[in-house]
């Protein structure tokens, strides 16, 4: 097996199935791995499922055998590993004797954090309610999911996820939890358009520019003042990638792609917006699509000279009015801002999700009371089930104050 932690008070090993021994040694090792035991088991009772889950224990050698809860997560500060403890102590009445960055670890497996050693923490009637104070730390949990329609030879949407602080862009993976303080949330849905390949090319030479300019945006979108009007010229400068692409490649000339973008940083929602692409709300005052479809047949839809049905199936809905590329004419991105509430869910979408769903059958689904990655697999199977012809791209993410 292989060491992790030889130290006075425990050995920590890791076996190849990848399950945790904790040896106990030391003063008082009897009762704080009876106490250890006792919490583990109180923890899965009480539904906790970002902490180790008890496998077995031997009384004897005064060893427990738990799940692998991942590596430590060096980016924790004080303030969040407080939050994490304070946020277990409030939903399932286990007090940790050392809530300090060195006993939270980050679960790839699980996609989130997780908070480990509970050899001296106490166990606590469970909590009534869950407390009403919140932190100014907002934890963001996502799920992403893109799948080719059987209509394409390739995919031609694209999605982005990655976090922004003053040192670093990193990307993310497709599914996963972090702490926005002091970075920033960047998601991003693409749909190309195009002959050959050129769809392909337009979404993601899109998010290309994006991690491009994503440093700089940051300090720009810390002032809400200069936010909307960065967003606009990043979109602009898009236009312009595109269009000298397809200048060079003939190949690739009238490729085009939409673009629906949220940037989440400490205090606001803000996006950027061009096609036909959405980004939808979902928060305490039900869910609400924050886009507008940049095609004639949605505004008809929209005052009521068209059914649903009638949109749907329109012989000009794919005539987009403004997209990136396409055209020389210079696109003209809407931009908007909301103030961040204690949660919300924000879903971006391609429309070839749109195309399997009716609009009540959207709005049921992303108000359901299920975990984001549970969500998006539903929704994109039903989709692609209703109508499979086109690229099917979707990721909902939850954004809430701990």
């Amino acid at each position: 097996m292989k060491e992790l932690k030889d130290g006075i008070r425990s050995l920590v090993r890791l076996d190849f199935k990848g399950h945790v021994h904790k040896k106990f040694r030391g003063t008082h090792s009897d009762k704080r791995f009876a106490n250890e035991v006792a919490v583990l088991k109180a923890l899965e009772d009480r539904g906790a499922t970002n902490v180790p889950r008890l496998l077995s224990h031997d009384h004897e050698s005064l060893t427990l055998v738990t799940t692998n809860c991942g590596a430590p997560a060096p980016l924790i500060t004080p303030a969040k590993a407080t939050a994490l403890f304070q946020e277990l102590e409030d939903r399932f009445g286990i007090k940790h004797d050392d809530p300090e960055p060195r006993n939270v670890t980050y679960s790839q497996a699980l996609g989130k954090f997780c908070l480990i050693d509970f050899e001296l923490s106490e166990i606590l009637p469970m909590p009534c309610a869950v407390r009403e104070t919140k932190t100014n730390i907002l934890r963001a949990t996502w799920s992403a999911l893109s799948e080719k329609g059987t209509g394409h030879l390739a995919n031609d949407d694209a999605l982005l996820a990655l976090t922004v602080n003053p040192e670093s862009t990193d990307p993310l993976p497709d599914s996963g939890e972090i702490l926005l303080d002091p970075s920033h949330l960047v998601l991003a849905v693409s749909d190309g358009m195009g002959g050959q390949n050129a769809g392909e090319f337009a979404s993601r030479l899109l998010m290309a520019r994006i991690r491009k300019e994503a440093a700089a945006l940051y300090q720009q979108l810390c002032c809400e003042n200069e936010a909307q009007c960065a967003l606009d010229q990043l979109l602009r400068k898009c236009h312009h990638d595109i269009m000298n692409l397809a200048a060079e490649n003939g190949n690739t000339q009238g490729m085009g792609a939409t673009l629906t973008m949220a940037w989440i940083s400490h205090e606001r929602l803000f996006w950027a917006h061009i096609g036909d692409s959405r980004l939808y709300l979902i928060d305490d005052e039900g869910v609400r699509q924050l886009t507008q479809d940049d095609n004639q047949a949605w505004h008809q839809w929209q005052r009521g000279e068209l059914s649903e049905y009638a949109y749907r199936n329109h012989p000009r809905k794919s005539v987009l009015s403004d997209v990136l590329g396409g055209s020389p004419h210079e696109p003209f991105p809407k931009t908007g801002s909301l103030p961040l509430k204690d949660c919300q869910r924000l879903m971006l979408c391609s429309d070839g999700l749109m195309d399997g769903l009716w609009e009540k059958t959207i709005h049921e689904m992303l108000s359901e009371d299920l975990p984001v990655n549970q969500i998006v697999e539903a929704m994109s199977a039903r989709a692609i089930d209703n109508d499979d012809r086109d690229d099917t791209t979707l990721i909902l993410a939850q954004i809430a104050r701990i």
